[in-house]
């Protein structure tokens, strides 16, 4: 296992380094981010960043690394996205429309790229240092995700276990998206 940095939001930085790399087995696009605000006070740079932020980058890094994942017995690519890809999400709807698009990018190369699998895993309410704290585990689990509830989901779809899924999204929610407004009480 080889680490390599860069912005994934230059493309020209994630080619750099995927032109000198042979083969890839997993890839794992990860980065994104958000901030609140209605979208009437959105400015185009601040839309242009979430999409490059949450929906380029995975098709960018994606595609530099296709040679290398293409050298792999077994390649797959796992995107990180959201539960906002898949519900509504007032003052976030830039960034949910990216995740969204991730979603949909990721079934249509699992079909074009065949036979790389293409998955997603869906996170919610999962505090990382990034992010800080937030939120008192109000989902269905009744508790608040960890890093590792997400992790465990990318090594089940990166792995053999799940050599017949492409396509798919792992919800990764504590049912929240299954709630649909519903709440324990």
């Amino acid at each position: 296992c080889t680490t390599h940095q860069a912005d994934v939001r230059d493309h020209a930085a994630v080619a750099e380094i995927a032109a000198g790399i042979d083969q890839v087995d997993v890839l794992v696009n990860n980065a994104g981010g958000t901030f609140h605000a209605p979208f009437e006070s959105l400015s185009v740079n601040a839309d242009e960043t979430l999409v490059r932020e949450n929906l380029l980058q995975v098709v960018w890094t994606t595609r530099s690394f296709l040679p290398a994942l293409r050298r792999s017995a077994a390649a797959s690519v796992v995107n990180v996205t959201s539960i906002e890809a898949h519900r509504a999400a007032p003052n976030y709807a830039v960034y949910a429309a990216a995740k969204a698009g991730v979603a949909n990018l990721a079934m249509s190369l699992a079909l074009e790229l065949a036979p790389i699998r293409i998955n997603n895993i869906a996170v919610d309410m999962t505090p990382t240092p990034a992010m800080g704290e937030f939120g008192d585990g109000d989902t269905p689990i009744g508790r608040l995700g960890r890093v590792d509830d997400t992790a465990g989901a990318v090594v089940f779809l990166a792995g053999t276990l799940s050599g017949f899924v492409t396509g798919s999204t792992i919800h990764v929610d504590g049912g929240n998206l299954a709630a649909a407004g519903w709440h324990r009480t």
